[in-house]
């Protein structure tokens, strides 16, 4: 099969990944002044819920797939048969969790009240069984995944303006939201066949299971540690608190979906250096941190300093109180990226994913344990700083693992480049909060800063011919003159 353009890939990773930022963007004012907090929770709680569910039915094929099939992908009937085999296992686990699924929601009483929105939201299980997007980043097909997803969003945007419009319309927004993250899959699943064939024989499902248990457990680990904390605040705090924390967090990963754009893109690209070049793979492991830290230092630090104006544009009055809390949970941002490059590109492109699991297994306890701690004294504050620390820990001993045992020496973060991204970030920062200063609507300033204090860290960078910078200016200069 022949091979992509890297630089290619990474563009059209960033403008699916910009569809994916636009969409909640341009929903959330809308939505959190319709619905309102406590309603829009209820959708969020639901969703947490119903994502645990969806992470047995995928158990682990999401990023298996793409190793795999990245592995394959020269060679057609091995590619098929793995193809065969991993949607087949998809297919029969979504049926057996939407079972079971239903049984937990009919039996429990905690649900009963809004048994139509679990219902709703149950339809993200059943289309599980036609997603396959690890197919199409195994080989690379980033094209065809932004166009998809620029369809299926756009429909959506559409019918949440046509349709929401009360505040108990909060079950038809779940149900639209469903629409916009998973019928894209069934699309997918006949796309495929232009490119790899369906097999019912000469397949061995279940010679996958082991080396797929490390990943599920791992995604599930995560999972606990990074949703826990909604499902406790909703516990001992309520729908509002989810709410609060969810926005939060959708910002927050919204921005760290910013530079995993550039990492998802190489973990195909890794895992096929390490099969079968090994100094392009050091070469590349050696590069991606900069090129994270070269967008996510800026975020952090515009986070930081426009968080009350960010918190009231999406949401109104009511959501300024969870600022606070945004400003805290902004460090993440810094450093789940590079926690997620150093399990997926590193750690799983050289087949050591199992050591990647004891790390989550390890946070995931440390997360457990510090949440039932602060979150019953100190409540949000107390979520945002434990999500803070977790993230923290996870990069620290990922980092460890993979220069001092794995001796991938060539992997730094404290370097030239990333001092200046910090020195540079901070001094935006002062432009930031002169416009604030400067401009009493909330709105306006916001623009302002960022779009004064995002034109004075990339023209700082290029005078100061930061290779990154100048490497991209470059690039874009040579394409407009082409």
């Amino acid at each position: 099969m022949k091979q992509k353009s890297l630089f290619h890939n990474v563009i059209f990773n960033f403008i699916y990944t910009g569809l994916n930022l636009l969409f909640p963007l341009i929903t959330a004012p809308y939505v959190s002044r319709v619905l309102g907090a406590s309603n829009l929770g209820q959708v969020n709680f639901a969703a947490t819920i119903v994502s645990w569910f969806v992470l047995f039915a995928t158990y682990g094929t999401a990023t298996y797939g793409v190793r795999e099939v990245a592995k394959a992908r020269d060679d057609k009937e091995k590619l098929s048969t793995i193809f065969s085999e991993l949607v087949i296992i998809n297919a029969i686990l979504s049926f057996v969790v939407v079972v079971i699924y239903f049984f937990v929601i009919f039996s429990i009483s905690t649900f009963h009240n809004e048994i139509h929105l679990y219902l709703i939201m149950s339809l993200s299980i059943v289309l599980n069984m036609f997603s396959i997007d690890w197919y199409f980043q195994g080989i690379e097909e980033y094209r065809y995944i932004t166009i998809r997803s620029a369809i299926f969003k756009t429909i959506s945007l559409i019918c949440i303006f046509l349709f929401v419009k009360e505040s108990d319309h909060y079950v038809l927004y779940g149900l639209i939201s469903v629409f916009a993250t998973s019928l894209s899959s069934v699309l997918n699943y006949i796309y495929s066949k232009k490119s790899v064939k369906m097999k019912y024989r000469g397949i061995n499902p279940i010679r996958h299971f082991k080396r797929l248990s490390v990943f599920f457990f791992h995604t599930l680990i995560v999972s606990i540690y990074t949703n826990l904390d909604q499902v406790l605040l909703g516990l001992y705090f309520d729908t509002k608190a989810v709410a609060f924390m969810n926005r939060s967090k959708t910002l927050v990963n919204m921005a760290v979906a910013i530079s995993t754009a550039i990492s998802n893109v190489t973990l195909p690209r890794a895992s096929y250096y390490k099969e079968n070049d090994e100094s392009s793979f050091r070469y590349l492991m050696s590069e991606i941190p900069n090129y994270i830290l070269w967008i996510t230092i800026p975020i952090c630090v515009s986070f930081m300093y426009l968080a009350s104006n960010i918190m009231y544009i999406l949401g109104g009055s009511e959501f300024l109180e969870a600022a606070t809390l945004l400003q805290i949970m902004s460090l993440t941002i810094v450093c789940s990226p590079l926690s997620g490059y150093l399990q997926y590109q590193v750690l799983v492109a050289s087949g050591k994913e199992r050591i990647g699991l004891y790390i989550a297994i390890l946070t995931s306890l440390f997360s457990l344990t510090f949440n039932l701690l602060l979150i019953p004294r100190i409540g949000l504050l107390g979520a945002g700083i434990v999500q803070v620390l977790s993230e923290f820990m996870a990069v620290s001993i990922r980092l460890y693992i993979a220069k001092k045992n794995l001796k991938y020496s060539e992997i730094s973060f404290i370097n030239k480049s990333s001092i200046s991204y910090l020195v540079v970030s901070m001094l935006m920062g002062g432009v930031m909060i002169l416009s604030r200063n400067l401009i009493d609507n909330l709105f306006l300033s916001f623009a302002v800063g960022i779009l004064l204090g995002g034109t004075f860290y990339f023209l700082a960078l290029y005078i100061i011919r930061e290779k990154i910078t100048v490497y991209l200016f470059d690039m874009f200069f040579k394409k407009l003159r082409n």
